[in-house]
């Protein structure tokens, strides 16, 4: 272990935060790539060869079937700029990229997709606007390609991120971000399994801008998203930033509290002859009462979840060679 290692090591081990020694660090999570990660990396290579910045590129290969990580650990061992961290399996888009960006060592850190649909050459203007007094830089695609099922399930999971943070932005999909070292310090702080990175930025409070950027058309394969992936991903979105769900459902049981009781009530003063209107009104009460106390108990259980919820994201399999072997 180097000296700058060893000083670094100790830094951590007294919880010191040491000043960023990278210009921009490269997040990019990968799931059977192969055929673009090379380009990928010459292309951004050459972004910031020709814009004279210190940078480094974190790819992490979130349990590929193909040859991702061996292709990966092949350019790691010709260019140091290049870190890989291998997950033990597939642990999702989101896990990547909070293995990736929690590593990274740069003053700015960009995270964008493997598939070459954000083009490397758009990321100065991610830059630009962090350099013009942004703290969170999110790409506008200008032009989509996605099947229409995807494109809607996108828009309901873009309302609802806009809802959640308060945030009146155009475009919260894809990975094409950029965030200043403040930011991702702060990240590290709150977030946990199951919280998307960048509306977390955004609920933190952050500035953000946004710029248009050229989406490009995939090169071969298809979206890793399916209905299910889309679904989740809403799921995520307001189990981690809201308790509305719950505080609807004690709602919704009291007041069928208190039309059952108002029910119960009249029946006991007029007497109806039949059974329905009295067996009716008992069964509003007491499903009203049974979602009241469900509801109230699953306010209690979130708030045991914000302070407990830093159960294990991912698992590495194996980490940057370089620093693997010091």
């Amino acid at each position: 272990m180097s000296e700058l290692e060893r000083s670094e090591s100790g830094k951590r081990a007294r919880g010191e935060r040491s000043e960023p020694d990278l210009d921009v660090s490269i997040v990019v999570p990968l799931l059977d790539e192969e055929r673009t990660i090379a380009e990928l990396i010459r292309r951004t290579s050459a972004v910031f060869e020709a814009r004279r910045q210190s940078f480094e590129l974190i790819a992490v290969d979130d349990g590929s079937r193909d040859q991702t990580a061996a292709r990966l650990r092949e350019i790691e061992a010709d260019d140091p700029r290049v870190r890989v961290f291998e997950f033990t399996r597939n642990f999702g888009q989101a896990a990547a990229l909070a293995c990736g960006v929690f590593a990274t060592r740069g003053r700015v850190v960009v995270t964008l997709d493997g598939d070459l649909q954000n083009p490397p050459e758009e990321i100065p203007k991610l830059l630009d606007a962090i350099d013009k007094g942004a703290w969170v830089a999110t790409a506008r695609r200008s032009q989509r390609y996605e099947r229409t099922w995807r494109w809607a399930g996108s828009r309901i999971a873009h309302r609802l991120a806009q809802l959640l943070t308060g945030v009146p932005i155009r475009d919260f999909g894809g990975q094409f971000k950029a965030y200043r070292r403040e930011v991702v310090d702060a990240l590290r702080m709150v977030w946990a399994p199951g919280k998307p990175i960048f509306p977390l930025a955004l609920w933190l409070g952050y500035p953000v801008g946004e710029v248009d950027v050229v989406h490009a058309p995939r090169t071969g394969g298809g979206t890793r998203y399916t209905m299910i992936g889309l679904l989740r991903v809403n799921l995520d979105l307001v189990t981690s930033f809201t308790t509305v769900p719950l505080v609807l459902l004690s709602a919704v049981g009291a007041a069928g509290v208190v039309f059952g009781a108002v029910g119960l009530a009249l029946c006991a003063l007029r007497a109806p002859s039949g059974w329905l209107a009295p067996a009716t009104a008992l069964a509003v009460f007491v499903l009203g009462g049974v979602w009241c106390a469900a509801g109230v108990l699953g306010l209690y259980l979130a708030r045991v979840y914000k302070w407990v919820s830093t159960s294990t994201a991912f698992a590495v399999r194996r980490g940057p060679a370089r620093e693997s072997a010091s």
